[in-house]
């Protein structure tokens, strides 16, 4: 009997912690508002980065360019050598990708 008593009190505490660690465990959902309102957000932080990079781009664009306005009309010698450096700078460019392309096939 005791047997009995004490394997249906063991029963109902385990039963018992079961339906205790259910509730704890059972998984909350967020609403769809949530999901919503986070896509919202990070497409309006996305939008503002990207603006700031365009802003960014296009200034260095104008004062790049405004510098070589500026040598080809007063300091021609500074303008040739911009450009040279810039082919040697896009050579070297294109040599190093052709060689990390090569090293990847093997």
């Amino acid at each position: 009997m005791t047997d009995e008593k004490t394997s249906k009190s063991m029963e109902e505490k385990l039963q018992e912690a079961a339906r205790h660690t259910d509730t704890k465990m059972e998984p909350t959902e967020p609403a769809l508002a949530y999901f919503e309102n986070l896509i919202e957000e990070q497409t309006a932080l996305w939008y503002r980065r990207l603006w700031f990079e365009l802003t960014c781009l296009w200034g260095s664009a104008f004062i790049f360019i405004s510098f070589l306005i500026f040598s080809l009309f007063y300091v021609p010698l500074l303008f040739v050598l911009a450009q040279v450096i810039s082919i040697i700078v896009l050579i070297r460019y294109f040599y190093k990708e052709r060689y990390e392309m090569v090293e990847m096939r093997q």
